[in-house]
């Protein structure tokens, strides 16, 4: 990408964050007992990365370190809504047009940039895309917990791309190539050595993604703080010509913690998943994949937790020979919001905003979560 894209937008997002650590209050209960601490807690958002192509493959939803007891369960329904304008820098340069007129991709831009860069993986994507996820979770032993996530996947032109660009425009920011691109459209385009795929419209309003088991065990439960082992297995259920799903068998294991000391929790999980096989791309083997989380969550006394996290993801493109290094790298992306309950702790409600960091041409530019969690106490 050009230099225009630059971490702008991600000095922006952690002003933001610094300006709502000092200006909380809730730093006010730094070091306090712990017997000053509500009993429950929310733990992170129960994210992934959500760019469009880690969104194929398996990756663990971010949790904390605590199990379910046996009987208890939990059920998640979520909404994620992004906006993505990202891609090969040839997409923003050699190709812009002559005119001031915005231009849409097509397969023939597509094959003549790949005719004029010979061997190099390129990608665009500008949509807005949605992931609706039902989880369940449940306590089956003391030593065990099971669960399994389905997700829908739907893609779309959206309407929030002139609001996008104003907003950049007050703030000054960078526009990230957005002004050479009609608004509002879906334009999809990979190509991996001679094969292309490409998508000028919406691949799927709505469709069943690929299903997700998950078995957890605890390897530490104490007061101070918990830690958690998973493993996870990924199977082909959604259709991979229009983007619900890889087409193969990914599986994999994460490390998961939290610390707790008075109204505080930090939380972090590390993982690892080896992707099977991508069907839209049989040649292409897909490499295996590295998460990392840290997420900090306070508890206020109306039972509130306000959340902040860090996530990051590395690329099934990692190694790939003459692969655009932007598609190459890892996907970061910070959350922060709010996870309020019920006086019995029986329902949530959560809200964050998702924005990608550090390298803004291979994450999401903005995103954002809603969800609803239903909690069953064991016995």
């Amino acid at each position: 990408m050009p230099s225009f894209r630059s971490v702008s937008v991600a000095r922006f997002a952690a002003a933001i964050v610094l300006l709502c650590v000092t200006a909380s209050p809730a730093l006010g209960a730094l070091g306090s007992s712990s017997g000053d601490a509500p009993t429950a807690e929310r733990g992170p958002f129960e994210e992934r990365n959500q760019l469009p192509f880690n969104l194929l493959f398996l990756a663990f939803p971010s949790r904390g370190g605590r199990t379910l007891l046996p009987g208890e369960q939990q059920f998640l329904v979520s909404q994620t809504y992004s906006n993505t304008l990202i891609g090969s820098e040839t997409f923003f340069t050699d190709l812009n047009p002559a005119s001031d007129a915005r231009q849409r991709l097509s397969p023939t831009l597509v094959a003549l940039a790949q005719a004029s860069h010979p061997g190099l993986s390129l990608f665009f994507l500008d949509l807005e895309h949605a992931r609706t996820e039902l989880r369940w979770r449940a306590g089956i032993l003391r030593w065990l917990e099971l669960g399994a996530e389905v997700p829908f996947l739907s893609y779309r032109g959206g309407s929030f791309d002139g609001l996008i660009e104003s907003y950049h425009r007050g703030l000054g920011l960078p526009s990230g190539g957005r002004e050479l691109f009609v608004r509002d459209a879906v334009e999809i385009a990979l190509t991996l050595d001679d094969e292309i795929y490409f998508a000028g419209e919406s691949p799927s309003l709505f469709q069943i993604g690929d299903v997700s088991l998950f078995g957890r065990i605890p390897l530490r439960r104490s007061p101070g703080g918990d830690l958690a082992l998973s493993a996870a297995v990924k199977l082909p259920t959604g259709k991979a010509e229009s983007l619900g799903g890889s087409g193969g068998t990914d599986y994999g294991l994460d490390l998961e913690g939290t610390w707790r000391w008075g109204r505080q929790r930090l939380h972090g999980a590390a993982g690892w998943v080896q992707a099977g096989d991508w069907s839209l791309f049989p040649r292409f083997e897909p490499a295996s994949m590295w998460s990392l989380l840290a997420g900090y969550e306070y508890l206020s006394k109306s039972r509130l937790s306000w959340i902040a996290q860090v996530q990051s993801q590395s690329s099934v493109f990692r190694g790939l020979p003459q692969a655009d290094p932007d598609l190459s790298r890892p996907s970061t992306e910070l959350l922060m919001g709010l996870k309020r309950s019920s006086r019995d702790e029986a329902w949530t409600f959560e809200a964050a905003i998702i924005e990608g960091l550090f390298n803004q041409n291979n994450a999401v530019d903005i995103g954002i979560r809603t969800g609803f969690v239903r909690r069953f106490p064991g016995h």
